[in-house]
């Protein structure tokens, strides 16, 4: 009898011990499966974003280069979404902008499903008519979303003070940067390697706009915008703070409110240099 007890103590106490370690590693073996599961929502994520979204927002989401179906380079028309104003802090700058309340998840998943009034961007969800389920939305979102990694948020994007009027801009003399007469065909190129055109359309083709008002008359045009404003001061502040005015006619339609325009420009330009500016606006409105 006393060799059961002894027995039975004996198993107890292995039992308990055993259990005990379980429980122990418990939270290990979940972490190791919720990071498994992660990776293989994100990689089913990249997969659907190389499939479906690569033709407008390029190369690991840069909007800097972009192939159509038969691998023919052509202009992106998306926003770049491997960007600091989109995927780094609780709050990014494109939230912001947009006016969106709520978390950054929610707003990749809700732009996903539900697309952009307003631009190119279609709806990808089957609820709003899209070819994806809830799931492979979230999935592309999840891909997006691990953008934001420790090392790449913590490059905050370089600034520059950029004057409040145009002229001050023309004739500006500091440390770091000297103006100089603005060169016309590399605001050309500039035109096109910012991106420009995919919005705004050849200013040599009216009608070539596919988003954004056509810009080949905004040397007269922009005059007219705002009162007392010359046509470079309206595009200047256009370029660098989109919302501060909406043109009333795009290619779809009014202009929306806030802009579809990208935000980020007066830190794309600045991390280059503001000459670049300088260069378009000569380009656009002449010197």
């Amino acid at each position: 009898m006393q060799v059961k007890v002894v027995i039975g103590t004996i198993a107890f106490m292995l039992t308990m011990i055993i259990l005990g370690y379980a429980a122990l590693r418990e939270p290990e073996r979940l972490g190791h499966f919720t990071a498994a599961r992660e990776g293989r929502t994100i990689e089913t994520g990249a997969k659907l974003y190389t499939d479906n979204c690569a033709t407008c927002h390029g190369v690991d989401g840069k909007a800097e280069e972009c192939y159509d179906a038969a691998g023919n380079s052509i202009t992106c028309q998306g926003l770049p979404l491997n960007s600091y104003f989109l995927v780094c802090g609780d709050a990014p700058a494109r939230l912001e902008q947009t006016r969106f309340e709520g978390t950054k998840q929610q707003f990749v998943e809700r732009t996903i499903a539900a697309g952009r009034s307003g631009t190119v961007m279609p709806a990808w969800s089957g609820r709003y008519g899209g070819p994806m389920r809830d799931d492979q939305v979230q999935n592309v979102a999840a891909f997006v979303l691990n953008f934001a990694n420790e090392e790449f948020c913590a490059q905050e994007p370089i600034t520059f003070d950029w004057p409040e009027s145009v002229d001050d801009l023309l004739v500006l003399e500091t440390d770091d940067f000297v103006a100089t007469p603005g060169d016309a065909e590399n605001g050309a190129a500039l035109y096109a390697s910012y991106g420009c055109n995919a919005c705004h359309g050849n200013v040599d083709e009216a009608g070539s706009n596919q988003i954004g008002p056509w810009l080949g008359e905004i040397a007269e045009v922009g005059a007219t915008r705002v009162e007392g404003q010359t046509a470079a001061q309206y595009v200047y502040e256009s370029v660098l703070y989109p919302n501060n005015h909406i043109a009333p006619d795009c290619a779809q339609g009014p202009c929306t409110n806030p802009s579809a325009m990208r935000a980020d420009y007066a830190f794309a330009i600045a991390g280059n240099t503001p000459q670049d500016l300088i260069d378009l606006l000569a380009y656009l409105v002449g010197q």
